[in-house]
């Protein structure tokens, strides 16, 4: 089995870029980064965008501390045995493109995560076990998201653990680096979006050019494809908007990403009968 460790990251006000990481490895290469993490960090959990920025616990260090630290523990990950891959989305675009639709960024990511550690364990003929940073907010939508993934998506389902697991990152380092690194990937595209243009951060390219640590950014051009190609997408899917807005009427249910998941699933669902790959009760 491999471990994936998985987190998110966004701007200041969550208005312009949202990230998901997922950093992979064995457990002999979790194992030797995590002893040489508590090390360096010497007892104070982790968290990138508070070190980056001199905030919470690292208040009361120097900014020339914080970023030697930040430093130490991307060189880390950089001599690790450790794989990573983040997708960033730009939020203005998506909005702009599509301005009445819901805020999916975050599982429209974590999607792709799966896919990118899915195909991994696939490589490997291997499964990916899956822990996420706790977070009551997305918790119980990315758990139901890789539920209906597992047992609907045949292809997926062989390389996935039965299930996600959560856990508080303050308590694990492992979620730590995957923090790390959705930081990374986050600001990678915020700093070529954003109002203030930056250099590709010293971080981030220590980290791409090991050739084991990859992103994909989500802007203008893919959300335009994606509405030029909206009505194909539907026909694939099997399912249209009016679909959807009737099962919530059925149900007498609201709009949100939780119905709308289960949607998804009741579609699934249809489609495995369809095909015989579960019995009509």
């Amino acid at each position: 089995m491999i471990l994936v460790y998985g987190d998110d990251s966004a701007d200041e006000r969550r208005e312009r870029v949202c990230a998901v990481a997922g950093v992979v490895g064995t457990i002999m290469a979790w194992r030797s980064v995590e002893r040489q993490w508590i090390v360096r960090t010497n007892g104070i959990p982790f968290h990138a965008k508070d070190c980056d920025s001199d905030q919470g616990d690292y208040e009361k260090f120097s900014h020339a501390e914080n970023k030697e630290l930040y430093r130490d523990l991307t060189t880390l990950v950089v001599e690790s045995h450790l794989h990573g891959y983040g997708l960033a989305i730009d939020l203005i675009a998506a909005k702009r493109v599509f301005p009445k639709a819901p805020d999916f960024a975050y599982y429209r990511a974590f999607l792709r995560v799966m896919q990118v550690m899915k195909n991994c364990a696939r490589a490997n003929k291997d499964v990916a076990d899956f822990t996420l940073d706790m977070r009551m907010e997305s918790e119980h939508n990315a758990g139901l998201l890789y539920g209906i993934t597992k047992e609907y998506e045949p292809e997926w389902s062989p390389y996935l653990a039965e299930k996600v697991t959560f856990e508080f990152a303050r308590k694990n380092p492992r979620l730590q680096v995957a923090d790390l690194v959705a930081r990374e990937v986050m600001k990678a595209l915020d700093n070529y979006i954003g109002p203030k243009k930056r250099v590709i951060r010293k971080s981030w390219k220590a980290l791409r050019d090991t050739g084991r640590f990859d992103a994909e950014a989500y802007s203008e051009d893919w959300f335009s494809d994606l509405k030029k190609h909206y009505t194909e997408l539907e026909e694939k899917v099997g399912f249209r908007e009016q679909d959807y807005v009737k099962w919530l009427n059925d149900r007498k249910r609201q709009h949100n990403v939780t119905n709308m998941f289960l949607f998804v699933r009741d579609m699934a669902k249809r489609d495995a009968t369809d095909a015989g790959r579960i019995p009509k009760l």
